[in-house]
C-alpha cells in the first residue's frame, strides 16, 4: 500500500497501530482525520499495513502514535486532545487480589471480554501482571471528575467485585491459609464493615502475626486464620500477641470451624472473637461469629479436606 507521509501529514496527526498476530503478524495503521469534529476509536481510516515493527518508527517522527494495546483514553480521542492521548495520565479502573492463581486470572480475563461489551484486551492485559492486577477503563482522571466515575462504572465494579469473590471462593477452598489471608487482606471489610488494614504477617517476638487491622473505632484488631478447626497453636497465639501489642486490642480468630476443646479454651483468652469462614446461600465465601453459624456450611468433604494432612504446611 502507498504510503505518502507529506501527503499523509496534510490530513492526518494521529494514527492507531492494531498488530494483528492472526492476520500474518501484520501491522494495521489507522489514521484519524483532522476535519472531523471528534474522533472515534473504531472509526480511524486504514492508512497502511506494515510487516516489521521497525518500519512504525518512520511514522513516529511525524505523527502521534498509539498501538492499539496501550491504555489510552477515549475521551481523549474523542476530543483530539492529542497531548493529553501521548502523555502519561492516571486511568480509572479495578484493581483485582492479587494471589489469584494464573489460571483463574485467565478465566475472569475471559469472561471480562465475553459479558462486558466495548472492552477489549486492552482493558485486561495488565491483570495477568502480579504486580498490578488492574483493569483499565480507558478513561482518565482528566476528563471524568470522581462523581462521574462513580455514577459510570459503579455497576461494572460491583460484577467485576462479585466475579473475583466466586473466583477467590474457589481458590480459598482448595488452597491453604496463607490464600485465605491474602483474600482477606485485600478485602478486609469480609471481616467487619469499617475495617482498615494495616499489615500482613507483622513480626512480634516469638511469632508473626497473620493479619493486624484496625476497625471503625480505631481500635487494632490481631487476626489470625487456620484453615483446620483442631490446630491447638491457635489458643497460645490468641492469648500471646496481644500482650506484644501495647494497647488495647481485638482478637479475631477465623478458622471453619473449631473443636470443641479449642473453642472452651480460646471462650477463656480476653478480648477474644471468634469467627468462621463458610459460604452463603450463593456459594460464596463469607465470615460469620461462631456463635452464628448459617444453616448452609461448608460440606462434609470440604471440612475434611481443611482438615486432612495437606494442610499442615499452612503457617
Amino acid at each position: 500500500m502507498e504510503f505518502n507521509i507529506e501527503v499523509i501529514k496534510e490530513s492526518y496527526s494521529f494514527l492507531k497501530v492494531d498488530y494483528r498476530f492472526d492476520e500474518g503478524e501484520k501491522f494495521f495503521v489507522y489514521g484519524y482525520h483532522q476535519d472531523k469534529d471528534e474522533w472515534n476509536i473504531d472509526s480511524g481510516d486504514l492508512l497502511i499495513i506494515l510487516d516489521e515493527k521497525k518500519q512504525l518508527k518512520k511514522l513516529v517522527r511525524d505523527f502521534a502514535v498509539k498501538d492499539n494495546h496501550d491504555w489510552f483514553c477515549e475521551r481523549c480521542l474523542s476530543k483530539k486532545d492529542i497531548e493529553r492521548l501521548t502523555a502519561k495520565n492516571r486511568y480509572y479502573g479495578w484493581f483485582a487480589w492479587k494471589s489469584l492463581p494464573p489460571e483463574l486470572i485467565t478465566k475472569l480475563q475471559n469472561k471480562i471480554l465475553v459479558r462486558l461489551p466495548g472492552f477489549s484486551w486492552r482493558n485486561v492485559k495488565k491483570l495477568c501482571n502480579p504486580s498490578v492486577c488492574f483493569v483499565c477503563f480507558n478513561v482518565c482522571t482528566n476528563c471524568m471528575s470522581d462523581d462521574e466515575y462513580d455514577e459510570e462504572f459503579s455497576d461494572v465494579i460491583n460484577l467485576l467485585d462479585l466475579w473475583e469473590h466466586e473466583l477467590a471462593t474457589e481458590a480459598i477452598l482448595e488452597g491453604n491459609e496463607k490464600v485465605l489471608e491474602s483474600y482477606i487482606a485485600h478485602k478486609i471489610e469480609i471481616v467487619e464493615t469499617g475495617m482498615k488494614l494495616i499489615d500482613t504477617q507483622v513480626t512480634v517476638k516469638d511469632g508473626v502475626i497473620d493479619i493486624l487491622a484496625e476497625d471503625k473505632n480505631g481500635t487494632t484488631c490481631i487476626i489470625e486464620l487456620k484453615v483446620r478447626t483442631n490446630d491447638k497453636n491457635l489458643i497460645w497465639q490468641s492469648a500471646y500477641y496481644q500482650s506484644e501489642i501495647a494497647e488495647d486490642v481485638r482478637v479475631i480468630t477465623i478458622a471453619p470451624s473449631y473443636d470443641e476443646v479449642i473453642s472452651k479454651a480460646l471462650q477463656n483468652v480476653k478480648n477474644i472473637e471468634m469467627k468462621v469462614f463458610n459460604l452463603d446461600e450463593k456459594g460464596l465465601l463469607q465470615i460469620e461469629d461462631f456463635e452464628s453459624i448459617p444453616t448452609l456450611k461448608l460440606s462434609d468433604d470440604r471440612t475434611n479436606l481443611l482438615d486432612n494432612g495437606e494442610h499442615e504446611k499452612a503457617v
